[in-house]
């Protein structure tokens, strides 16, 4: 919604004042001026079930900018025609080797119990017994 003409962090920053200005759970410098543990043009604030959580602009549009959806790469890479795959190579990876964001704490919790299990079924168990 914010890709025509010229998009900075700070205009991004300015769009969240403008829509979220009455929302009870969005604060920035512009809306509190006397807020100084937010600095101007660059902070706001997400007031969240567990708390207030500010958040830095500074290489946000860039960290969040995806010309092309992974799921197209992925079609156009699937595709029976050898030029439009061809074309593509970046659809072969999967989703977490091109992600952007870091892993969920479930995920990681996730893959940590597979590992486990799988180091536990490789296992041979013994017993001793003590009388």
């Amino acid at each position: 919604c914010m890709n025509v003409g010229k998009v900075t962090d700070e205009v991004f920053l300015q769009g969240l004042d403008v829509k979220l200005a009455k929302h009870a759970h969005f604060s920035s410098r512009k809306l509190s001026p006397t807020d100084k543990s937010l600095e101007f043009d660059r902070d706001f604030r997400i007031r969240h079930y567990a708390g207030d959580v500010a958040y830095s602009v500074v290489g946000f549009i860039d960290k969040n900018k995806d010309t092309l959806f992974q799921d197209f790469k992925r079609l156009l890479y699937n595709s029976s025609n050898p030029v439009l795959k061809g074309m593509w190579p970046e659809g072969k990876l999967r989703i977490t080797e091109v992600t952007k964001r870091p892993l969920t704490a479930a995920t990681l919790f996730k893959n940590s119990m597979i590992l486990l299990v799988e180091n536990l079924a490789s296992k041979e168990p013994y017993y001793v017994r003590c009388i």
